[in-house]
């Protein structure tokens, strides 16, 4: 028998804590988008494997909410404390399936774009009060800024 592995995960908050047992390790488990409107929005990607087993575990079961899909074939369960889904699940023929949000599992690093760095906000924010077209890209950035006050959106 080959070694199973141990792969935990959660939500932002820790409020969605899953236990993922699978023969493969963390960092080879295939990872997918799906094209669906939810899961493009979300800019979300899975995983899963046919031989995993997923043990989850709520908190505050009023800090749960579930949103079913339009195909109505998948549920994700989402933490209302921080907004994150770790998971979602789905019945076919009596048999309940799942799908990691690979972005949830703890310690598993998915190349992506480039991040907004915390210790790089206050150089960009100093460039972003410069006149509008100044330099490229800021100056659709401060438009639309403008645009979203002029709506009634609140900042």
């Amino acid at each position: 028998m080959s070694a199973l592995y141990e792969i935990s995960g959660r939500c932002h908050c820790g409020n969605i804590e899953y236990e993922f047992t699978s023969p493969l390790q963390k960092t080879e488990l295939p990872i997918r988008t799906c094209d669906c409107s939810f899961c493009t929005k979300q800019g979300a990607c899975y995983t899963s494997h046919p031989q995993g087993k997923l043990v989850a575990r709520i908190k505050d079961r009023t800090l749960l909410q579930t949103y079913r899909f339009g195909s109505e074939a998948a549920d994700a369960y989402i933490c209302r404390q921080c907004g994150v889904y770790p998971f979602i699940a789905s019945e076919l023929d009596g048999t309940l399936y799942a799908v990691l949000n690979a972005n949830s599992i703890n310690g598993l690093h998915i190349a992506g774009p480039s991040s907004l760095r915390h210790n790089n906000c206050q150089i960009r924010l100093k460039k972003s009060e410069r006149p509008v077209g100044s330099e490229p890209g800021l100056g659709m950035w401060r438009s639309c800024s403008a645009s979203r006050q002029n709506t009634g959106f609140k900042n």
